[in-house]
């Protein structure tokens, strides 16, 4: 009887196995030909090489003092090099708008999507798994962004929420992942506001301090490791000035290409200076900040009055990185490739998220490719504009659908008994 009931599961287990398989050639296959045809952001791609030939001939530790014009983190950078030393045993040299210098994104790309088929094991051989893993390996706006365009969003993207989801069970990985997307690109810091509500919560309500001792620990050993070598070698200084604080305001307009409310929605035209002030009080900046704080307040009590799990901590952290890209000003088209990927991984949970994280990938895709191909026009993003305020207000719906629904019953009035006429003792 056991043998009969195995032979199914046995069968269930390989046919899984053969559409992971599946998904895997087809994305690396769809990559490599977008690669090879296409050149991609001519731009970023040359200062990437760039800086791969800094840190070739400098060294990672004095590359941010010595070098020129490098606003990354140092993940990347080292990441870049080990592919550059790679490539050179083959007699490869990287070049821009070459699949030369693609492989390092596509490899990226297809580590991020082994790494996902292994966050996504507890859910099982179910169809939620396979859609999100379908929607990670052939998502047009991830494929674009790295085959086509020749930028690397999806590193720190995933490294997120592969935090998020390990936090509950494993916080001492989850706080080394953080560190490693804090390394990988600085816009991964949206998450310390889920984070404290997270663990603000677990102290206050249940006095567990030992999740938050975990996490501290697996944060501080990578941002340590990292802190050392460049002390070491007399970079710390410049490193944290190049890549955190370097890039910050060095676009002073609205929006740099990316289609949220500044891009004509409420009357500005993208190269309107931030520093406009609004009725003579605060500046463009300021609002921008100001709503998106309002939206991190609202993601907050969304989780401080549900379940500290997963699924909850993905949800709040995808309202809070779409919001840092629709409200914000100085907001580049690429920001909202990490609220994309926490969507994706929320739908393994939540399958009344799946039609909003596929129309978020099409507006993501329409935004870099028409900022890639030098097409924006007004109306055409504006329409993209409506549908990502559309998924904005949805998602924000969303959670406040879930807060309604967990909301704690009233209980019914007691009625008072009559009272006996046998009178019971005092109990003193």
């Amino acid at each position: 009887m056991k043998r009969h009931q195995a032979r199914p599961a046995q069968r269930a287990a390989k046919a899984f196995g053969y559409w992971i398989a599946a998904l895997a050639a087809a994305a690396l296959s769809i990559r490599l030909l977008l690669a090879y045809r296409h050149g991609g952001f001519m731009s970023d791609q040359e200062l990437f090489i760039d800086w791969m030939k800094q840190v070739g001939q400098r060294g990672l530790g004095v590359v941010y003092i010595e070098g020129n014009n490098i606003n990354y983190p140092p993940l990347f950078l080292l990441i870049m090099d080990g592919y550059r030393r790679i490539a050179g045993w083959f007699g490869i040299v990287p070049a821009a708008g070459e699949l030369s210098f693609k492989g390092v994104l596509i490899a990226l790309d297809l580590a991020a999507f082994a790494a996902a088929v292994r966050l996504t094991r507890p859910a099982g051989r179910t169809r939620a798994r396979l859609f999100v893993l379908a929607l990670l390996a052939l998502n047009p706006a991830l494929i674009f962004g790295s085959s086509v365009w020749g930028q690397v969003d999806m590193l720190h993207s995933l490294l997120m929420a592969a935090s998020l989801l390990l936090l509950p069970g494993s916080p001492l990985l989850a706080g080394a992942l953080f560190a490693l997307a804090l390394l990988s690109k600085f816009q991964a810091v949206t998450l310390l506001a889920v984070l404290g509500i997270y663990f603000l919560k677990r102290l206050i309500l249940s006095r567990e301090w030992v999740s938050l001792a975990r996490f501290a620990a697996g944060f501080a050993a990578v941002m340590g490791v990292c802190a050392v070598f460049f002390a070491y070698a007399g970079g710390l200084k410049a490193m944290l000035k190049g890549a955190y604080l370097s890039a910050v305001g060095m676009y002073p307009q609205v929006t740099m290409n990316a289609m949220n409310i500044w891009y004509y929605w409420i009357g500005t035209p993208p190269n309107t200076p931030d520093t406009n002030r609004v009725f003579g009080l605060l500046s463009l900046r300021a609002a921008g900040f100001l709503l998106l704080a309002l939206f991190v307040a609202y993601a907050a009590v969304y989780l401080w009055r549900s379940r500290t799990d997963a699924p909850a901590l993905l949800k709040a952290a995808t309202l809070v990185n779409f919001a840092f890209f629709m409200l914000p000003t100085e907001i580049h088209e690429r920001y909202s490739v990490p609220a994309l990927v926490l969507a994706i991984f929320v739908c393994l949970y939540d399958r009344r998220w799946r039609l909003p994280a596929v129309l978020l990938s099409l507006g993501v895709t329409a935004n870099l490719w028409m900022v890639q191909a030098s097409a924006i026009g007004v109306y055409s993003g504006l329409v993209i504009v409506y549908v990502n305020l559309a998924l904005l207000l949805w998602m924000a719906w969303a959670l406040g659908a879930e807060m309604r629904k967990e909301r704690p019953k009233r209980t019914p009035k007691l009625v008072r008994p009559e009272k006996s006429k046998t009178r019971t003792p005092e109990i003193r």
